[in-house]
């Protein structure tokens, strides 16, 4: 009788642990969902604030400084685009490769002490509000 006993007792304490796991995972996707784009418009406002620190340094005629702040928001807009391809937002990370080229302009116009950086500049915060804008809208 006790061996039976105890078999209802592993069994009870078996459902209770999968019941238990069950209900502590459900929910855990959404969470997770949630985290990444939390973490990805994050990235989008950090780089967007890079490149307009950029704008300042270049009206500023600091071309050595803007250029820096353009590669720092490069390297965020490179780490997201990275992410993006991982889950399979190709198109995503597609389109951040417009912001990512027209941020390698800027740079390269900064170092040539050329003022047509703005444009570039400008050009790169358009196609980082086009993405931030579509990953919003999921």
């Amino acid at each position: 009788m006790t061996l039976k006993l105890a078999g209802w007792a592993a069994l009870a304490l078996v459902v209770a642990f999968g019941a238990g796991w069950y209900w502590g995972a459900s929910g855990s996707a959404a969470l997770e969902q949630q985290r990444r784009d939390a973490v990805a418009r994050a990235d989008f406002s950090q780089a967007r604030a890079f490149v307009l620190e950029g704008r300042v340094r270049l009206f500023q005629s600091n071309f050595g400084q803007a250029n820096q702040a353009f590669d720092a928001a490069r390297t965020i807009l490179l780490g997201a685009q990275t992410r993006l391809r991982q889950l399979g937002e190709a198109v995503k990370a597609g389109q951040l490769e417009v912001a990512i080229a027209q941020l390698r302009e800027a740079q390269r116009l900064s170092l040539a002490l050329d003022g047509a950086a703005h444009a570039a500049a400008d050009d790169a915060l358009r196609a980082i509000d086009a993405v931030a804008s579509s990953a919003g809208s999921r």
